[in-house]
């Protein structure tokens, strides 16, 4: 899995299936199809337009039936939505340490926030500290419940938050607003794409280092 995944606006942006394939061609690896108010015609609609050598690279949210129709990534799923058994990835939307304690071993990755205040939701702010966040990734016991704990943070995420989000013990970030709500989209997701192999590098080293403490 990639440190760095990219989330779509919710509607309806102006050249965004143009700018999807740029965002492919730079290095992007995941990005979510999330539009909330679409039909599965609609969506439909849309991975048609896409090129069929990026369609792999995309989860598709709220229509799990399009794995049938296209061969994409797999499935994300919202936090109270029950785990579907589909072709690929299956992910999942979380907000409490609680949640975090239930993910169910065979969900392959899942998303935690809002971490800082939303960039792309107003009004859509933390409901638990990093400080708790972080208590919780270094007792041990996330490597107890979750078989795979790849767990990106979510929600106002910027280049200079990176840093802190991997000592924390995320496995990657989830991005949206920080990119879609830019000038330059495509530029400004090249800045963190920059920043994978780092963000990875330290992760990595970070629980090493943890497990050889517990051990």
């Amino acid at each position: 899995m990639p440190s760095i995944i990219l989330i779509s606006p919710s509607s309806q942006k102006s050249g965004e299936i143009e700018l999807l394939s740029r965002f492919f061609d730079a290095g992007l690896m995941r990005y979510h199809l999330r539009k909330p108010d679409w039909t599965a015609d609609e969506l439909s609609e849309f991975l048609d337009q896409v090129p069929d050598q990026h369609l792999p690279k995309i989860v598709v949210h709220r229509c799990p039936s399009l794995l049938n129709d296209f061969p994409l990534a797999g499935y994300h799923h919202r936090s109270t939505e029950s785990l579907l058994d589909v072709e690929g990835s299956r992910s999942r939307s979380l907000h409490q340490i609680s949640e975090l304690k239930n993910l169910e071993s065979s969900v392959d990755y899942a998303f935690f926030g809002p971490v800082y205040h939303s960039i792309s939701k107003k009004g859509y702010t933390p409901k638990i500290s990093l400080s708790e966040i972080f208590a919780f990734f270094n007792s041990g016991k996330l490597n107890e419940l979750v078989k795979v704990p790849k767990i990106y943070a979510l929600g106002g995420i910027r280049r200079k938050k990176i840093k802190k989000l991997a000592d924390i013990g995320f496995y990657g970030v989830a991005l949206l607003g920080s990119v879609w709500g830019s000038r330059d989209p495509l530029h400004s997701l090249n800045e963190f794409l920059k920043m994978d192999i780092e963000f990875l590098l330290n992760n990595r080293l970070q629980t090493q280092e943890n497990a050889s403490i517990q051990t």
